[in-house]
C-alpha cells in the first residue's frame, strides 16, 4: 500500500470510529462536530496547498484546538474520547522539536484534565481515565508517526546521491593526500633537479637530469601501482542524521502504541467497565502474561533485520497471536479483542500474498459476530451494532497503524543499507576512475619526463644547445603533470584532443618513432573528446613502455555511424597477446563508458588498436 494511501485509509478507520463511538449518546448530534475536527489533519496529509501551513501554522493549530475544545464545551462527558489526538498529531508534525514534544505533553496533560472537569465517560475511573489518554496518544501518534515517517522515507529515498556523493568526496580527499605526497613530492624533486641542472652550470647538468629522468620514473611507477595502493576512504557519516532519525523513531512510536494497547487490554479485564465480568486473580495473571506475550511477540514481527527475511518461526508466532487474541474471549466477550489489531497487522506484515488484506478484513468483519455471540456489557441491539462498527473500524486503524509503522521502520532500514551499497558503489567507482586517470593521464606526462631527460643528456652528451630546450620543456610538462594529478582527485579531468595529438607527435619524434597523423575535423562533444584524448595518451604511453617502434600511425576519421581513433605501431614483440596489462583494459572500460568498442590486431612486429565510439556521441547539437 503507498505510504499516503495507508495515512489516509488509517485516518479514515478512525473518523468511522469516532462517528461510532464506543460509549452510548442521546443521539448523534455530536457528528457533524467531529467530522469537522478532521478536516485540518486531511488537508495536512494530502500534502496540496501547503502554504498556509508554513505561513500561518500557529493560526491553524488554534483552529483545530478551538474545533476540538468546542466538543468538550457543548458535549461535555458525552463528548467523543480521542478526537483531541488530531490536535497532537498536527502539533508534533508541525512544531519544532523539542518544543512539539513539551506542548505535546502539556496537551496530554489538558486532556485528562478536562475529562476529569466535564466527567469521564464511562465507569470505573482509573479504565476511563487510561482509555481517555489510550486514544488521545495512539491517535497522536497515528497521524504523526505515519505521515512523518512516510515523509522521512520520500527523504531517505531523494538523498541517496547525497550519501553516495560524500562517499566520493571522502574518496577523493583520501586519495588526494597520497597522490600528494607520493607523486607530486617527486615532481617537485625533479623540478628541483631540473632547475639545478640550468643553473647550476655543465658540472652539475648530466648529474641533475639523471636525477630528474629517476624522479619521473618513480612518479610513473607510483602512478601506475595507486590503484593497489590506494587508501580507503574514512568511515562515513549520516546524511542529515536521516537515516539514524527514521528507524530510532519507527521503534519508539511502534514501542508506545504496542504497549498502550497493551495496558488498555489489561484495564478492560481486570478493572472492566460497568457491567462486565469482573476479574479475580485465576484470570488476572493469564492475562498479563497474555498481554505481556502479545506485546513481545508483536515487537519480534516489527523489528527490522538486515538483510531482510521473516523472523525466524513467523507462522508459529503468528498462530500464536491468533490463539492469545480469542483466548479470554469466553469469559469476558469483546471487551477481551483488542488484540486482534496486533493480529491484523501482523497479517500485513509477514505474509507477502494479497491475501493477507482478505485475512485483515475477516478479522475485523468479524467483530459483529463476535458481538452478537458474547457481547459482555454491551447491552441493546442497536448499541452492540454501534459498537461493533465502532470496534470494528478501531482495531482496523490500530492495525493499520502498527503494519504501517512496523513496514516504515523497515523500509528505513532496507533503505539505509540500500544508500550505503550505493555509496560504496560509488567509491568503488570513483576509485576505479582515480585509477584509470592516473594510470593513463599521468603515465604519458612522467614516460616523457623520463624520455626527455635522456634525450636531453645525449644532446648534451654532443654538444647541442637542444639540450636546454629540452629541459625547459621537462619544467612545462612537470607544471602540466603536476596539474593533472591535482585534477584527478577533484575530478575527472578534462583532456584536449588536439593538445594531446600535438603532445603524442612531440613525444613520439622525441623518442625516435616517425609519426604520421592523419586528423579529420569532426565535432566531438566534450566528454567524448576528453575520453577519447584520455584513450591516445594510454595507447601512446604503451607503444613508449613495451615497444621497440620506429614508426607510428595515428589516425581519427569518422565513417559508417561512428567515430574510429586508430594508432598503427611496428615495434610489437613477436608473439605479444593482444589483450594484456592495465592500459588495453583501461582503454575497454573507456570505450564501453562512450557506448563503444575496442579492438586489437597483432600480427608480425605491428600492433593496431582500434577504438569506436558511435557517431551521435560525437556531433554537437
Amino acid at each position: 500500500m503507498a505510504t499516503k494511501t495507508l495515512v489516509f485509509a488509517y485516518l479514515g478507520c478512525v473518523l468511522v470510529s469516532k462517528l461510532a463511538d464506543g460509549n452510548e449518546h442521546p443521539d448523534f448530534r455530536y457528528g457533524p462536530f467531529v467530522v469537522v475536527c478532521f478536516v485540518l489533519p486531511f488537508w495536512y496529509v494530502s500534502g496540496r496547498a501547503r502554504g498556509p501551513w508554513l505561513r500561518w501554522p500557529w493560526l491553524l493549530l488554534l483552529a483545530q484546538c478551538a474545533v476540538t475544545y468546542l466538543g468538550f464545551a457543548v458535549f461535555e462527558d458525552r463528548w467523543v474520547g480521542g478526537v483531541s489526538g488530531l490536535l497532537g498529531g498536527l502539533v508534533l508534525l508541525v512544531v519544532r522539536s523539542p518544543w512539539s514534544w513539551w506542548l505535546f505533553g502539556l496537551l496530554a496533560g489538558a486532556e485528562i484534565s478536562v475529562w476529569l472537569v466535564v466527567g469521564l465517560p464511562y465507569q470505573p475511573p482509573v479504565n476511563a481515565a487510561w482509555w481517555v489518554l489510550n486514544a488521545f496518544g495512539n491517535v497522536s501518534m497515528g497521524l504523526f508517526g505515519l505521515t512523518r515517517l512516510a515523509s522521512l522515507v520520500e527523504r531517505l529515498e531523494s538523498t541517496q546521491d547525497v550519501l553516495a556523493g560524500a562517499a566520493v568526496m571522502a574518496q577523493r580527499l583520501a586519495t588526494a593526500n597520497d597522490v600528494r605526497s607520493t607523486i607530486m613530492r617527486r615532481l617537485e624533486q625533479l623540478g628541483e633537479h631540473v632547475r639545478n641542472a640550468l643553473t647550476n652550470g655543465p658540472a652539475a647538468e648530466r648529474t641533475e637530469l639523471r636525477l630528474a629522468g629517476e624522479a619521473a620514473r618513480a612518479a610513473a611507477a607510483s602512478a601506475r601501482r595507486i590503484v593497489t595502493e590506494m587508501p580507503a576512504p574514512p568511515e562515513l557519516g549520516t546524511a542529515d542524521g536521516i537515516e539514524r532519525v527514521t528507524p530510532a523513531l519507527a521503534r519508539r512510536i511502534v514501542a508506545a502504541v504496542v504497549v498502550l494497547y497493551g495496558v488498555q487490554y489489561l484495564l478492560n479485564l481486570t478493572a472492566p467497565s460497568a457491567g462486565g465480568a469482573t476479574a479475580g486473580v485465576a484470570t488476572t495473571a493469564p492475562a498479563v502474561l497474555v498481554a505481556v506475550t502479545m506485546v513481545l511477540l508483536q515487537l519480534r514481527h516489527a523489528r527490522f533485520r538486515p538483510g531482510g527475511g521473516l523472523p525466524p518461526g513467523w507462522p508459529w508466532t503468528l498462530g500464536a497471536q491468533a490463539v492469545l487474541s480469542f483466548v479470554a474471549y469466553p469469559v469476558f466477550g469483546v471487551a477481551s479483542t483488542g488484540f486482534l489489531a496486533f493480529l491484523g497487522g501482523s497479517i500485513l506484515l509477514l505474509i507477502e500474498r494479497p491475501i493477507r488484506w482478505v485475512l485483515f478484513g475477516a478479522i475485523m468483519a468479524s467483530l459483529p459476530m463476535l458481538t452478537l455471540l458474547n457481547p459482555g456489557d454491551l447491552a441493546g441491539l442497536p448499541f452492540q451494532l454501534q459498537w461493533s462498527v465502532y470496534a470494528a473500524s478501531t482495531l482496523g486503524g490500530a492495525g493499520l497503524l502498527v503494519y504501517g509503522l512496523s513496514r516504515f521502520n523497515r523500509t528505513a532500514g532496507e533503505l539505509d543499507i540500500a544508500r550505503r551499497q550505493l555509496a560504496l558503489v560509488a567509491v568503488t567507482s570513483e576509485r576505479l576512475r582515480i585509477a584509470q586517470d592516473a594510470h593513463d593521464t599521468l603515465g604519458l606526462g612522467l614516460s616523457t619526463i623520463a624520455l626527455k631527460s635522456d634525450l636531453a643528456q645525449t644532446l648534451l652528451d654532443r654538444g647541442d644547445p637542444r639540450a636546454h630546450r629540452e629541459m625547459v620543456h621537462m619544467l612545462h610538462l612537470a607544471r602540466t603533470v603536476a596539474s593533472d594529478a591535482e585534477s584527478i582527485v577533484q575530478s575527472a579531468p578534462a583532456l584536449d584532443l588536439d593538445a594531446e595529438i600535438a603532445t603524442a607527435r612531440d613525444v613520439l619524434t622525441t623518442a625516435g618513432v616517425t609519426t604520421t597523423i592523419t586528423r579529420t575535423d569532426i565535432p566531438l562533444d566534450a566528454t567524448t573528446e576528453s575520453e577519447l584524448a584520455a584513450v591516445l595518451r594510454e595507447a601512446i604511453t604503451n607503444i613508449l613502455r613495451h615497444s621497440a617502434a620506429r614508426e607510428c600511425r595515428i589516425e581519427l576519421v569518422c565513417g559508417d555511424g561512428q567515430v574510429s581513433l586508430v594508432i598503427d605501431n611496428d615495434g610489437a614483440p613477436p608473439g605479444r597477446e593482444a589483450a594484456q596489462g592495465h592500459g588495453l583494459a583501461n582503454i575497454a572500460a573507456r570505450a564501453a563508458r562512450m557506448g563503444g568498442s575496442m579492438s586489437t590486431e597483432a600480427g608480425g612486429h605491428r600492433f593496431v588498436l582500434a577504438t569506436y565510439v558511435p557517431s551521435g556521441r560525437g556531433t554537437t547539437a
